[in-house]
């Protein structure tokens, strides 16, 4: 409901988020900085939010997030044919900096809004990559051997994960040898 949401809102807004350690600064397509409580009226009668964060594993090598959360949300308004409304919080406060996104949802008598889930885990994901190539270039081998290596080493789920995944077949996974000295 609206309580959550605004907690929510109140949540990625918080001190301590910007580098300085200052309060995030909410922003969206076009304003550097909006009032939580100005999207929060705006939501007041969505019945659902997509919450997304979006983590580019360069993003401290990136020169600007916030024109980088404005380009993939602007591909995803072209990927889903519609306007969003969204408001978006740059967090520096862990080891990876991030982004959350608040897309709102709608609701039944202004029109609701329906994200594919596969979008969502998959789309995104490889339109956030596509910007941050474009922007960064293309990785070189070693950085990609480290990234994976330093990858292996996490406790939580990762790329590595989602490939096992999908090499699983009947429940069994069949290991061959690498093809590349990449791989």
């Amino acid at each position: 409901g609206n309580a959550a949401f605004s907690r929510h809102l109140s949540y990625i807004h918080r001190e301590g988020t910007e580098r300085d350690g200052s309060k995030g600064v909410m922003y969206d397509r076009s304003e550097e900085e909006i009032s939580a409580r100005e999207f929060n009226h705006r939501a007041r009668e969505d019945e659902r939010q997509f919450r997304l964060i979006v983590s580019p594993e360069d993003a401290h090598s990136m020169e600007d997030l916030k024109a980088f959360t404005r380009k993939l949300m602007d591909q995803a308004e072209r990927d889903l044919g519609t306007k969003l409304d969204w408001v978006a919080v740059n967090h520096h406060d862990t080891a990876h900096t991030h982004v959350h996104v608040i897309v709102r949802g709608g609701s039944k008598r202004n029109g609701e809004l329906f994200i594919d889930r596969k979008y969502i885990t998959q789309g995104l994901r490889n339109r956030a990559e596509e910007i941050v190539t474009r922007e960064l270039g293309q990785k070189h081998w070693r950085e990609i051997a480290a990234d994976r290596s330093r990858e292996a080493e996490r406790d939580a789920y990762t790329s590595l994960d989602r490939e096992l995944e999908r090499g699983v077949v009947d429940g069994r996974l069949e290991l061959e040898g690498p093809a590349t000295a990449l791989d």
